[in-house]
C-alpha cells in the first residue's frame, strides 16, 4: 500500500456549473453596485445643495425688522405728543410726512378695492 501520490481532485460538473453563473452574476453585481453608489451620491449631493438653499432662504435681515421696530417706537412715542413734536429736526418731519402719506394712500387703495367688491 504505497499512498504517496498527491489526490488530484476533479470537479464535477454541478460544481463547474455553479463557478459559471457565479462569475456571470458577480460581474453584474458589481456592475449594480457602481451604478447604485453613483445614484446614491447624486441624492446626496442634491440633497445638500437643497438644505443650503432652505437655509439661506429662512435667514431673516435683523437690520429690516430693527428698522420697523424702531418705526413703531418712534410712531408712539411721537403720537399726541406736540412737544417731542417741536424738537424733530425738518428733515425729520419731511420723513414722518412722507411715511404718512403712503400710509394714506395704501389704505385709500384698499378703500376703492373694497368699494369695487361690494
Amino acid at each position: 500500500m504505497n499512498n504517496n501520490k498527491m489526490i488530484e481532485y476533479k470537479e464535477n460538473v454541478i460544481s463547474k456549473i455553479r463557478k459559471f453563473f457565479k462569475r456571470i452574476f458577480k460581474k453584474k453585481e458589481q456592475q449594480n453596485n457602481y451604478i447604485k453608489e453613483e445614484f446614491v451620491n447624486e441624492i446626496k449631493e442634491e440633497r445638500k445643495e437643497q438644505q443650503e438653499i432652505f437655509a439661506n432662504d429662512i435667514k431673516i435681515d435683523t437690520e429690516v425688522v430693527n428698522s420697523v421696530i424702531e418705526k413703531k417706537n418712534f410712531l408712539e412715542k411721537i403720537n399726541g405728543n406736540e412737544e417731542a413734536l417741536n424738537m424733530l429736526s425738518i428733515d425729520r418731519l419731511k420723513k414722518l410726512e412722507k411715511y404718512y402719506d403712503s400710509v394714506i394712500e395704501k389704505n385709500n387703495e384698499k378703500i376703492k378695492k373694497l368699494k369695487e367688491t361690494v
